[in-house]
């Protein structure tokens, strides 16, 4: 029996989980294998340099992977999108386990890389296209928190491993990647496709069923599933009508304001990137370290770090819908630059020879800053390029935005190194900074969607004649729709004219026979 109701919106956003859970595992998994000593040997102890491009040329892979998937998940659909980036997620994943070398590991590891780029643009579009307006927020923040659970995953079991030592320690996690892999790919064939894919490929009846599924039991008749479907038709009549749907509407201004959603779906996943996040995340470890914590130790730390930014991303879950997007934005940035500035503080005292009391400090608010990133742009970065296109743009553009966040992430894991090794401590108070130019940004240009459909949203940005225009379609069909009701009620009407007509003729011929057999 198919899916319906709250067991579909549930399966839709565990199928979201398990790609995110994926994401932030892969994420994770090589901080505990590149400090392997088999490992190191087995790829014939390469220099920092080397390692840190092994482990970036992996960011590029998946901003190549989301780049692609534009045009692929318009054609041939979001859950096929999502099964092809599993595909070559696994093909990647078989190879790493197998390595003998550090070549095999650096193709393998950009094979990874674009299979997990293609389901990281795919997962939100799909999520945010098949919820309900009113939860669409939560469950694109659930998933988004998931990835802090796969990071969580991996350094966990990295630790158990750690004691194990030897090739099995560091093989089998990648192995381990694949699981999720095949568990997301069984997800796409319990799962429909997204209704708003369906009717942009002329798919309506189709399409009427999923949403017949999704909000009444099976009944396509229904006045909720009429009233989706006939909002959903509306907007992308209104986007043929305008004729957007290429990369080159994607990057003009147009009546759509197509420009304006693209920069700004980009700019949030730049901002998440530029938060300082990987900064703290890369060299918690360090700083643990720092602290008088032996290795076990700071694996120990690192898995209870997990623990505290997985709470705080599970936050936005239960209040995005209460408060708004922009609000969680300003607040996030924020207290992030607050943290930040406390961090780089303790950093400074740990110089001047305040020792492990000043390291210990840098662990703390580290932690503080996680659970405050987890709380605010973990999930907004991901939500807001999401909602904010049309549905024959959506996919383009979120493959663009989701590019951004992985040229971002290379980004700055390539400058880390050379910032903390010129400029020490302030590389925190610049970030710190980062935080504070952003939010002027956030106020002015990001507009609040909370609450509001996707074709909503779609007008959120147009003009004012696109906004026009679209009520001049509804109009038209709400009068064709009263027409055919009115149709309706005159057959209606003539039929019971018909039936009483038919009626009196009888009890007129019953009474004229009864009159002829008493005379």
């Amino acid at each position: 029996m198919a899916l319906q109701g709250k067991s579909l919106f549930f399966g839709s956003t565990l199928l979201a989980a398990i790609g995110f859970l994926l994401f932030g595992f892969d994420q994770g998994v090589m901080s505990g294998i590149v400090t392997n000593n088999h490992f190191l040997d087995l790829m014939g102890n390469p220099s920092s340099a080397v390692v840190g491009a092994m482990v970036s040329l992996y960011e590029i892979g998946c901003m190549f992977g989301a780049l692609s998937t534009g045009k692929i998940s318009d054609k041939i659909g979001r859950k096929n999108t999502i099964r092809l980036g599993c595909t070559i997620l696994i093909i990647g994943g078989i190879i790493q386990t197998a390595t003998v070398g550090l070549p095999m590991t650096i193709v393998s590891r950009i094979i990874t890389g674009v299979g997990n780029g293609i389901n990281t643009a795919t997962v939100p579009v799909y999520q945010s296209e098949i919820s309900p307006p009113e939860s669409r927020g939560a469950h694109v923040c659930f998933e988004s928190a998931m990835i802090v659970g796969g990071i969580g995953i991996s350094y966990w079991l990295e630790y158990g491993l750690h004691f194990v030592g030897g090739e099995f320690a560091w093989r089998f996690p990648l192995a381990f990647q694949n699981v999720f892999a095949l568990l997301l790919i069984a997800g796409t064939f319990v799962l429909p496709e997204t209704p708003r894919w369906l009717v942009s490929k002329g798919r309506d009846e189709d399409a009427k069923v999923v949403l017949a599924r999704l909000w009444t039991d099976g009944d396509t008749t229904n006045p909720r599933c009429v009233s989706e479907y006939e909002e959903i038709r509306d907007g992308i009549e209104l986007e043929r009508r305008e004729g957007v749907s290429s990369y080159r509407d994607l990057f003009s201004k147009g009546k759509f304001n197509n420009r304006k959603r693209v920069l700004l779906g980009m700019l949030s996943q730049i901002i998440q990137q530029l938060s300082g996040i990987n900064v703290t995340t890369y060299y918690l470890t360090d700083v643990m370290l720092q602290a008088g914590m032996d290795q076990s130790t700071a694996m120990l730390m690192a898995g209870v770090d997990s623990i505290v930014y997985f709470i705080g991303a599970m936050l936005p879950v239960f209040i995005v819908e209460r408060v708004g997007r922009r609000k969680i934005m300003l607040w996030g940035l924020l207290a992030q630059a607050i943290t930040l500035i406390c961090i780089g503080g303790c950093q400074k005292a740990y110089t001047d020879g305040f020792g492990k009391n000043a390291s210990n400090g840098a662990v703390t608010f580290t932690m503080l800053f996680n659970f405050v990133f987890g709380a605010s742009w973990l999930g907004m970065s991901w939500l807001y390029p999401a909602e904010i296109f049309s549905t024959g743009l959506r996919a383009k553009g979120n493959s663009f935005s989701t590019a951004a966040n992985w040229l971002g992430n290379f980004v700055v894991a390539m400058l880390s190194p050379v910032l903390f090794e010129y400029i020490t401590f302030w590389t925190y108070i610049l970030f710190a900074f980062l935080n504070l130019l952003f939010i002027p940004m956030i106020y002015l240009w990001f507009a609040e969607t909370k609450g509001l459909s996707l074709e909503q949203v779609e007008i959120l940005f147009a003009t004012q004649e696109v906004q026009d225009d679209l009520r001049s379609i509804e109009s038209h069909h709400r009068h064709e729709k009263e027409q055919e009701q009115g149709d309706l009620e005159k057959n209606t009407n003539k039929k019971t004219e018909v039936k009483k007509e038919q009626k009196l003729d009888g009890s007129n011929k019953e009474s004229s026979s009864g009159s002829t057999s008493v005379n």
